[in-house]
């Protein structure tokens, strides 16, 4: 599993993930993630090259998301897959962390979090 972050303006941290979010994958990010998420309060986590997605993928993406709305941010979820989309869908996480199809619609979904 791959992760890259970026700074986006506004104080916005884009990450960018590719591969298998499985067991393997989703252990192989954990430590970096976790300090991503407990360091930035607006974060975009963009999921277009992740293939599939399992139940420890989830968990890193929840425990993320946790982490930095304890801090009063917001984590957006962008561009998944079809087939990525509707294990998070099924999975419930969507009630937590929305899901944005395009870049501007994730930041415009953090900005109302950023004004509040």
């Amino acid at each position: 599993m791959e992760m890259i972050i970026e700074s986006l303006p506004d104080g916005i941290t884009k990450v960018q993930l590719a591969g298998k979010m499985d067991l393997a994958g989703a252990q192989s990010i954990d430590m970096k993630f976790n300090v991503m998420s407990g360091s930035n309060r607006y974060v975009i986590i963009d999921l277009e090259k992740v293939s599939f997605l399992a139940s420890m993928g989830i968990r890193t993406l929840i425990v993320g998301a946790k982490t930095i709305q304890a801090k009063g941010g917001r984590m957006v979820l962008l561009s998944p897959s079809e087939e990525v989309e509707n294990v998070l869908i099924g999975s419930g996480i969507t009630t937590m962390i929305p899901i944005a199809k395009d870049e501007s619609t994730a930041i415009g979904l953090l900005k109302t979090v950023q004004q509040s």
